[in-house]
């Protein structure tokens, strides 16, 4: 089966050996293309190891996105990952991700992933509609794990940097060198920040390329993405208030995960902001700060969001009726719940219960 939108590259050898599945350029056309389980898990081997589909248990063939899905392999050591696409699915896929740094710049929609024991909110729909870039590094090998959301329209480009690459290609001449390395010595340590007018033109510059023959294809993927690495670290080496890791130390990492874990472990009841910050030893002020720097968001944005999460698991496991959800999640109206429901997840719960 050809499946022209999705293309998977590896140019670390520039010449005739460079093959590429699909067309260069993103248009109406191909956005109507399909790409499915066995697409991703053969791209997916130039970052990682032991691709699975979690769910849905759809056969390797089923289609999974619809639109453009694109991994290269560039002869500098980078690895180049670009999406355009729509999951048709709640989509939840995994892997083992290689060690290394990644940067990514997302453009619309989300990302909901867990690398390790960190998960991560990520892109303009999980920040109130702000466009967002990441850099986010792995110490050592790691289970990653993103959920996608049926109808949920993705747009983002990651850059991979393997380490000896950041070694070898003189680090030292970034800007604020020395806060990069801080930041990357730490496994499972991130920074946030707000990409440069030019880091979205390259951005752009990736999702949409103009048509190219194989070899200039890969050489205009090679020179974005070595611009999309240097802008962007340079970016988080400098002293920004729009930086994620501003005050939030390792140790703070941690406190922020004890908080998590003592939200998660009382999810059916009413905490009010107060007796999470208590039980964190520290001010309401302060764990909102520290909370949103480490997850994307406050505190009770987290406690809805994971409510209206598990009332969708039951609405599809236990067949529950959408007003036995909506109490469930915490709602006293129905009809608030349906609308809170729609606006997380794109569609209206009862499309999502299970009929018994």
């Amino acid at each position: 089966m050809t499946i022209p939108c999705i293309m998977a590259t590896d140019s670390s050898q520039i010449g005739p050996r460079v093959t590429t599945r699909g067309t260069a350029a993103l248009d109406a056309a191909e956005r109507a293309h399909l790409v499915s389980p066995d697409d991703i898990a053969r791209a997916s081997r130039m970052c990682g190891s032991h691709f699975a589909v979690i769910t849905p248990d759809l056969p390797g063939e089923g289609a999974v996105l619809r639109g453009r899905y694109q991994m290269a392999r560039l002869r500098s050591g980078l690895t180049l990952h670009a999406t355009d696409a729509c999951d048709m699915h709640d989509l939840t896929t995994q892997l083992v991700h290689k060690e290394g740094v990644t940067i990514s710049l997302f453009l619309d929609g989300m990302a909901d992933v867990t690398l390790g024991e960190r998960r991560f909110l990520l892109g303009p729909a999980a920040s109130g509609g702000k466009i967002e870039g990441v850099v986010i590094a792995r110490g050592e090998p790691d289970l990653f794990r993103r959920r996608g959301r049926q109808g949920m329209h993705v747009r983002k480009v990651n850059v991979s940097l393997p380490f000896d690459w950041l070694d070898g290609e003189g680090l030292e001449a970034v800007a604020g060198h020395g806060t990069v390395r801080s930041l990357l010595s730490d496994h499972l340590s991130s920074a946030r920040f707000t990409p440069s007018a030019r880091l979205l033109a390259l951005a752009e510059q990736v999702l949409r390329p103009q048509s190219y023959g194989p070899l200039l294809h890969a050489l205009h993927l090679e020179s974005r993405a070595l611009e999309i690495a240097a802008e962007a670290l340079s970016l988080i080496g400098q002293d920004s208030p729009d930086r994620d890791t501003s005050g939030l130390r390792p140790r703070e990492q941690r406190r922020m995960w004890e908080v998590h874990d003592f939200l998660e472990a009382r999810l059916d009841g009413d905490l009010t902001l107060e007796e999470v910050a208590r039980a964190a030893g520290m001010s309401a002020n302060a764990l909102q700060r520290l909370f949103r720097a480490a997850f994307g968001m406050t505190v009770f944005e987290y406690v809805r969001r994971r409510k209206l999460e598990r009332a969708r698991e039951a609405l599809q496991e236990e067949g529950l009726t959408v007003s036995e959800a909506a109490y469930r999640a915490g709602y006293t109206s129905s009809a608030n719940f349906a609308t809170a429901f729609r606006r997380t997840f794109g569609v209206p719960p009862k499309q999502m219960r299970r009929r018994t």
